[in-house]
């Protein structure tokens, strides 16, 4: 008997990394997997964000929409669509409506991970500003009703809201994990013993093009107000504490020469969740791979500069709220601090990490990873 089709239409450059983090190694022993790449339909200006592509067969890149539709009417019938496309313009509402048309079963995906930068302190709007937001969201989701995927897929409290903010009444919810906490999930989730004191979870900022290219902002902190700094303060990292800090390199930038910005340090590409668990300390500024010290229960500890406070990016305010959620101190690496105060800051607040495993990592008690979840739930279900 022939195997299920998936279909994982993607609108970013996959990468072998997505592949990891996606589970689809796993999903593949059981259903016939097939990537749809969009970024070069969709957004190209994006492309230069990324240094690494998969070149896995199961991966097809398409230049058009027309061209992605040919294929996709060619092999969608009974398939099942993993979709991380939402309708937020024409384009990508035509993609949703394919899908529909293609009597499909359709999963969309809600598993951010981490706080985004208006994710805290909607306590303190006005109830006119509440109703406005209610307002939009209502006539949004009625809008886009008739091409609302038939489930979307969930991991923490604050995505299940959100998608209830967002989809239909008659869109079901899965509860999953985030793709970081999944795998933590799937590593045995126990920290492993120590090779690295402490790491660095570099986001590129601010010499690499990162996430801000889709948004439109533009990076107002140059290199030269943020290297010298952040290499200063792993200097103080290592004198107070002892501590060498490697370098965990963003996924997207793996294959890029970092060892301008931080010098002798080791940079260390595609193994950001085992350093994390082999490391004593884990200093980072926003980044979701912020659930790993999280879910192996490290010391974390942030950092900003004078330049990010005095700029207008998110990046500033989604350093706060990572703070707020997590408890984790704040380290401004253009003041000087003492070695009691970074000592003080390795002190872990578990209700705080409890709270934002359940926020934002996870939707499940059985610990069980999204692959499991997908197949009982969604792939092994008869229609």
């Amino acid at each position: 008997m022939a195997k299920k089709k998936l279909i994982v239409v993607w609108p970013y450059r996959f990468r072998d990394f997505d592949w990891q983090r996606f589970e689809l190694e796993q999903l593949s022993q059981h259903i016939e997997v097939h990537v749809h790449e969009l970024i070069d339909a969709l957004t190209p200006e994006f492309a230069v964000a990324y240094s690494n592509q998969s070149d896995r067969p199961e991966v097809t890149r398409f230049s058009s929409l027309k061209e992605w539709r040919q294929e996709f009417k060619k092999i969608s019938k009974d398939s099942i669509v993993f979709t991380h496309v939402r309708p937020i313009n024409l384009e990508s509402a035509f993609i949703c409506l394919n899908f529909r048309l293609s009597g499909s079963k359709v999963v969309s995906f809600l598993t951010g991970g981490v706080p985004n930068y208006a994710s805290v302190g909607n306590d303190k709007e006005s109830k006119s500003v509440k109703i406005l937001k209610a307002l939009f969201h209502l006539t949004k989701r009625t809008a886009f009703s008739f091409i609302a995927p038939e489930m979307v897929f969930v991991g923490g409290t604050e995505e299940e809201k959100r998608a209830r903010r967002d989809y239909s009444r008659r869109t079901s919810l899965i509860f999953g994990d985030s793709s970081d906490y999944s795998q933590t999930l799937l590593s045995g989730h126990y920290p492993k013993s120590v090779e690295f004191e402490s790491v660095f979870l570099d986001t590129g900022f601010p010499e690499f093009y990162r996430d801000e290219l889709l948004t439109g902002d533009t990076e107002s902190v140059l290199p030269s107000q943020w290297y010298p700094q952040i290499n200063n303060f792993l200097d103080f990292v290592n004198m107070a504490l002892g501590y060498r800090t490697a370098i965990a390199i963003h996924p997207k930038h793996v294959g890029r020469d970092h060892s301008a910005f931080f010098g002798q340090r080791r940079t260390i590409g595609g193994q950001t969740m085992d350093l994390v668990s082999r490391s004593e300390l884990v200093i980072a500024t926003n980044s979701t791979s912020i659930s790993y010290a999280v879910a192996f229960r490290k010391p974390l500890i942030l950092v900003t500069c004078d330049a990010i406070e005095k700029s207008k990016q998110r990046k500033r305010l989604e350093i706060r709220n990572c703070s707020h959620e997590t408890g984790a101190k704040i380290f401004n690496i253009d003041r000087e601090y003492t070695e009691q105060e970074l000592r003080d800051a390795l002190v872990i607040d578990h209700a705080k990490r409890e709270s934002y495993k359940r926020k934002y990592l996870t939707s499940r008690t059985d610990d069980k990873p999204n692959y499991q979840v997908l197949l009982d739930e969604v792939i092994n279900v008869a229609d």
